[in-house]
């Protein structure tokens, strides 16, 4: 998947950046100074019972998993371990931007 942002003319200074633009595109100017590798992030979690064996997938929201309690099929409280081979995975790196000089 590719995304073609559009309208960013506007550029925001970092030091003006405020809790509302959170899960917000915004474009601010700095300089790169670090980035991470490619990171693997969970973005969907798949469980399974110990008990009866049934299985469940869950959607990572704001990187938190609702991991199930209760196993809706045998009834057996927390019994779901999860199983990172059937999960989904996307990829992630994180970048740190500094503003820039002068």
């Amino acid at each position: 998947m590719k995304v073609r942002p559009f309208g960013v003319e506007k550029v925001t200074s970092m030091r003006n950046l405020n809790p509302e633009d959170i899960d917000q595109l915004i474009t601010v100017s700095g300089m790169v100074i670090r980035t991470s590798g490619i990171i693997p992030e969970m973005r969907e979690a798949f469980f399974q019972c110990h008990v009866c064996k049934n299985t469940r997938a869950v959607e990572i929201e704001r990187g938190r998993i609702a991991e199930p309690t209760l196993c809706t099929h045998c009834s057996t409280n927390h019994s779901f371990h999860l199983v990172h081979n059937r999960s989904q995975f996307t990829d992630k790196q994180m970048v740190k931007v500094q503003e820039s000089p002068g």
